[in-house]
């Protein structure tokens, strides 16, 4: 199959650049268009020349343009489908689903499991897509001296104002000390790609969240889970529902209670107590996000998704 798929390909680390490798893995042609820099009559002139058009949007384009490309295609009988990795419904930028060109494909696939009525009422044909860690950087890697610690946390520190990660942070350091460290807070402390498997591998325990406002929301988890497991992490992670479905506490990852910061330091004290137990978890959510939750199982779902709708 050709694929015209528009996004931002210039960071090697970005989404749309382990997707498009993912789908060529898969035995597909990729048009990559650079969000940036082709026109809406460009894409346009690309994408009528392929046989399903791929949008996973970073900037915010020319509404009129982008909605005379998606009619021309919907025309040709071109599949459209986008696809995101990010929470809309229950943040600040739910707005932006009634008056976004994106939404407005034939297909949407984000990883917000949990709304699927509220797409329904604004006419949106969704499908649930799970996040996924790139297969080719679904490798454990050796520790790595300078990274070592018990206790990790990797991302920003300024998050979503209707996260809870500063907290989150700020009680990890005060609880853990020079025994916990943070990496992703600022661009000298970003790390990406295989080094942050090395990073991983050199934690004994990674605290991981996910933009889940008071995590009461169903069936909605970041690429937090597959991308620490997958890149050899051991993860401790809030409960939400449906997750256990697809990880298995326990077994795959540990799991703490969105607030409950008296459980989580139990919990991160037992499993460093436990190198054994811990590790054993640490290989087996490896190998399980190796198995069912890589970019390439992502990307081969949606297209036989595509396929079995276009048939109907």
């Amino acid at each position: 199959m050709k694929i015209a798929y528009l996004g931002n390909f210039g960071p090697i680390h970005s989404t749309e650049t382990h997707v498009g490798i993912s789908l060529e893995d898969l035995g597909h042609t990729v048009i990559r268009l650079q969000e940036d820099r082709y026109d809406w009559t460009m894409i346009r002139t690309m994408a009528l020349k392929t046989d399903l058009f791929l949008w996973t949007r970073t900037w915010r384009r020319d509404d009129a343009g982008a909605l005379e490309t998606l009619k021309a295609l919907a025309d040709a009988k071109i599949p459209t489908v986008s696809a995101h990795l990010d929470l809309y419904f229950a943040v600040h930028r739910e707005n932006q689903i009634d008056s976004e060109p994106f939404w407005k494909t034939k297909y949407v696939f984000t990883a917000d499991g949990g709304h699927q009525a509220e797409f329904a009422q604004k006419g949106i044909r969704h499908f649930w897509m799970q996040p996924a860690v790139f297969g080719r950087e679904c490798v454990r890697e050796a520790p790595v001296d300078r990274y070592k610690c018990e206790v990790l946390f990797v991302g920003s520190y300024n998050y979503h104002k209707e996260h809870y990660r500063k907290e989150l942070i700020d009680w990890l350091r005060a609880t853990y000390g020079g025994r916990f460290s943070h990496w992703g807070h600022s661009p000298a402390t970003t790390i990406r790609n295989l080094e942050l498997n090395r990073l991983y591998a050199s934690a004994a325990v990674v605290v991981g969240d996910s933009c889940n406002p008071g995590f009461q929301l169903t069936h909605y988890w970041s690429d937090r889970i597959p991308e620490t497991l997958g890149r050899g992490g051991f993860l401790l992670h809030p409960e939400v529902v449906g997750l256990d479905q697809y990880y298995t506490p326990g077994v795959h990852f540990a799991r703490y209670t969105f607030g409950d910061f008296a459980g989580l330091r139990q919990t991160i004290d037992r499993y460093l107590a436990c190198p054994e137990e811990r590790e054993k978890i640490r290989a087996a959510g490896h190998a399980h996000v190796r198995q069912h939750h890589t970019y390439a199982h992502r990307m081969a779902e949606v297209l036989e998704t595509v396929a079995r709708e276009e048939r109907r």
